[in-house]
């Protein structure tokens, strides 16, 4: 094999797969956007700071994109403290997401992965990684099969087939050993190219559970959505939802608050604007 562009789904294998000497490979998947660009380390002074990775996985031309010298020159400056990691990638180079895996794992302390845009391809990797993983509700995990552009003879075309079968199977067992789910089902998955969100995430075993203030949030279905402010407003204090909470939701709509003299909190104030109304309740049903 002379040449090779890969694009790859993102899981973590068991041992590096042997792609045989003298050749030269170029791995990196389909960027969803290519307007990603940014890669974070916050908070170095805390107990547990956060690594935010908003960004391709692996360097493109311009020296951009979040590799695994990055995140392991984070890691140093954290040193013996868990840590946060934010995920909004569309994926990358395969084997810097190994690596980027392979670091967070050997990392001392927990690092906890929260996922709030998505998780594609490489970047499924470095998600996987977590010792704990939280999605938003809105947010997912892509899946899929290894991918490439081959450039060659015959004999060349034809040794692609059996490295491209050797990456789907060490992205099985990746996810199989995280989510308990048999081989055969996930390869489906693979070729399906599919798409993981929220709940359906932590159902399926690629997470552990919906971020927490993305749970506490209540989703209907449009049949059962409040018609109007006034039953939206005490359908949310029946759920929980404090009165300063409900006020800064309605702010955030535009939305006027109940009055500080009701008796009843969830009396709204009338005046009530039904363009935003009409904005919340389609936010809420999406």
């Amino acid at each position: 094999m002379r040449n090779g562009l890969f694009a790859v789904s993102a899981a973590r294998p068991p041992a590096m797969p042997d792609l045989g000497s003298g050749n030269e490979w170029q791995f990196e998947t389909q960027a969803l956007d290519p307007g990603f660009a940014a890669f974070e380390v916050k908070a170095l002074a805390s107990d547990k700071p956060t690594i935010s990775i908003f960004d391709r996985i692996g360097a493109d031309y311009d020296g951009n994109g979040v590799t695994a010298s990055r995140v392991a020159a984070a890691l140093r400056s954290i040193g013996n403290k868990a840590a946060t990691v934010e995920i909004n990638s569309p994926g990358g180079n395969y084997f810097e997401g190994v690596a980027i895996y392979n670091l967070l794992r050997r990392h001392p302390q927990a690092i906890d992965v929260q996922i709030l845009g998505i998780a594609a391809s490489a970047a499924s990797i470095i998600a996987m990684a977590g010792d704990t993983i939280a999605i938003a509700h809105n947010a997912e995990i892509m899946i899929h099969q290894a991918q490439g552009v081959f450039f060659g003879n015959a004999d060349d075309m034809e040794g692609a087939i059996p490295i491209l079968r050797k990456l789907d199977s060490a992205m099985v067992d990746v996810y199989a050993a995280r989510t308990g789910k048999g081989a055969d089902e996930l390869l489906e998955m693979m070729r399906a190219e599919t798409y993981i969100g929220g709940a359906e995430a932590v159902k399926a075993g690629f997470a552990d559970s919906v971020m927490e203030r993305e749970a506490q949030m209540p989703v209907y279905a449009s049949a059962d959505s409040p018609k109007d402010k006034a039953s939206l407003d005490k359908f949310l204090a029946t759920k929980g939802v404090s009165r300063s909470e409900r006020r800064d939701l309605y702010r955030a709509m535009g939305m006027s608050t109940p009055r500080a003299a009701d008796p009843d909190p969830a009396t709204p104030r009338a005046g009530d604007e039904p363009e935003a109304m009409s904005r919340l309740l389609q936010a809420m049903t999406v």
